[in-house]
């Protein structure tokens, strides 16, 4: 490591160095923490700091153009790294010996993505997600929201979705994921998946689960949840523009219709908002699940002048 140090040195020294080099040593840098230490170690040996120079194009708000201070270098090294990732997110052009995308939609969008190796993730309603394709593995990061993915097999380039509390690591199958609440609700629809608990879970072993076809679990900050047996057909029925109503809560149901339109729904009784519904609704008209819930439910709604819609038990 501090030979690569040192030869980044050297290297962005040259007055050779170009475009090119610079996105390399970004890339090296954010790779490991490690990296940081080590460079930072070798520019005791030096005694001309004019690399920094070489990196002002990469975050001209951190790296200023005259030589800084080593250890103000160090401490903005990783935000550096940071910076340049960034650059290669919005530009994937940029990018070397990998690919990084990143995906977003608005609420009532769904988006389709086709990725290089063959497998293809649907995202859902204000989901956010980041790709990074590199040659030994396929990372995805679900910053928020929700996504199935359907994963093309390949037993050496592992395919990693990282969900904050939780990685999911596959070769190859089909799985859905809901990031919601500081939650993430993980369904298998094909094949096997792990889930392992990410970040420090204090004097125990980070827990692993592995789910089969028909099974879930939950990954929050308090760790995993034991999986259970699921209907992944009606967990992703969104991707039909349904949702699956199984005894579901009408206060659930009210949530899930808020995922999908600007619509505010209110519940005018605690004991209306626990009521179970049971149904197939299209997600595409609300005013239709409203109809639905009134004629088969028993369940009035009254337009607000506010334009919200007020759910009261029918008087009649």
């Amino acid at each position: 490591m501090y030979d690569q140090a040192a030869s980044w040195i050297a290297r962005l020294r040259s007055d050779t160095a170009g475009e090119e080099d610079q996105q390399q040593f970004a890339l090296w840098l954010a790779a490991n923490p490690e990296h940081a230490h080590a460079m930072d170690n070798m520019l005791d040996l030096w005694d001309d700091l004019a690399v920094t120079r070489h990196l002002d194009q990469t975050a001209p708000e951190i790296m200023p153009l005259e030589n800084p201070p080593r250890r103000r270098w160090l401490g903005a090294g990783l935000a550096v790294a940071a910076c340049a990732l960034f650059a290669l997110v919005l530009t994937p052009q940029l990018s070397l010996d990998d690919e990084t995308l990143q995906y977003r939609t608005r609420k009532g969008e769904q988006l389709q993505i086709d990725l290089a190796d063959g497998s293809q993730i649907s995202l859902n309603t204000d989901s956010s997600l980041s790709v990074s394709l590199s040659e030994n593995l396929r990372q995805v990061t679900l910053h928020r929201g929700e996504a199935f993915f359907q994963v093309k097999r390949n037993s050496h380039r592992p395919f990693v979705v990282d969900i904050g509390a939780a990685e999911v690591r596959v070769m190859g199958t089909a799985f859905n994921i809901h990031r919601h609440d500081n939650q993430s609700d993980i369904t298998v629809t094909e094949g096997v998946v792990r889930v392992t608990e990410l970040g420090n879970p204090g004097s125990r072993a980070p827990s692993t689960e592995l789910l089969y076809a028909n099974q879930s679990v939950s990954a929050s900050s308090a760790g995993l949840l034991r999986p259970s047996r699921t209907d992944s057909a009606a967990t992703i029925a969104w991707r039909d523009g349904k949702i699956v109503a199984v005894a579901m809560p009408l206060v659930a149901l009210v949530e899930e219709i808020a995922r999908y339109h600007d619509v505010k729904i209110l519940i005018a009784e605690p004991d209306l908002a626990q009521r179970t519904v049971s149904g197939v609704f299209q997600l595409d008209n609300p005013d239709v699940i409203l109809q639905a819930l009134e004629y088969s439910f028993g369940i009035h709604s009254i337009e607000l002048e506010d334009a919200s819609i007020l759910l009261i038990s029918d008087p009649r």
